[in-house]
């Protein structure tokens, strides 16, 4: 075969439609890469940018309204013996390892939640009660299109028994005072240590039995 046939053979082969399909779906990836690579470069250069000018002023008060008078009177009633913690995540008062329980859906359940305050022993640290006011402008969901994770207080409230550790809500923090404060506390405080108590002498029961 001629060089001349040699070099028609590679021409045709080399335009034939598998190799332009080949050749142009390379083409097309390594614009592809330059183009991401490229992209990514401005984003980074353009969050530089936003940082280096990016401004701020402190906040006038760290709390304002219900928020304040419910730290106010936590402080006044328990402050000789607790630190009253404001906003803490659940995350920090609640293990999900618990058992055997699927602790991918029950970590989830309470990632991103928070507490308006916390009651912890001075000398250890050790948490002692939870505080959460409702939220007047939230609006009840009907159950039937409630997404399943998501978590409504009286689930909280749930989470935290299951754990032994009070959580006191507060239902109508526009007309928070000091009894009222203090009557939900008995309360919860009471119901909380009231299954605790039931929950052990089950426990107990079940020894006494297997003993025998």
């Amino acid at each position: 075969m001629t060089t001349t046939g040699l070099i028609d053979m590679d021409i045709e082969e080399l335009f034939s439609p598998d190799k332009i399909y080949l050749t142009t779906a390379a083409i097309a990836v390594v614009a592809l890469f330059f183009v991401s690579v490229l992209a990514g470069i401005s984003v980074r250069q353009r969050s530089q940018g936003l940082k280096s000018r990016a401004r701020y002023r402190p906040r006038k008060r760290l709390m304002e309204g219900p928020e304040k008078l419910c730290f106010q009177l936590l402080v006044e009633l328990f402050g000789e013996k607790f630190y009253v913690i404001p906003q803490v995540e659940v995350s920090a008062l609640l293990n999900h390892k618990v058992g055997s329980q699927d602790r991918q859906t029950a970590k989830r359940f309470i990632e991103n939640k928070t507490v308006d305050f916390v009651l912890c022993n001075k000398r250890s640290l050790c948490p002692i009660c939870a505080v959460k006011l409702a939220d007047p402008a939230d609006k009840p969901v009907k159950k039937a299109s409630r997404n399943p994770l998501d978590v409504t207080p009286q689930d909280l409230k749930k989470f935290f028994k299951s754990a032994h550790l009070p959580l006191v809500y507060l239902t109508k923090p526009e007309t928070l005072n000091r009894s009222y404060l203090i009557d939900e506390f008995s309360k919860e405080v009471y119901e909380t240590s009231r299954i605790g108590r039931a929950r052990k002498n089950s426990k107990d029961d079940k020894k006494t039995k297997n003993k025998k």
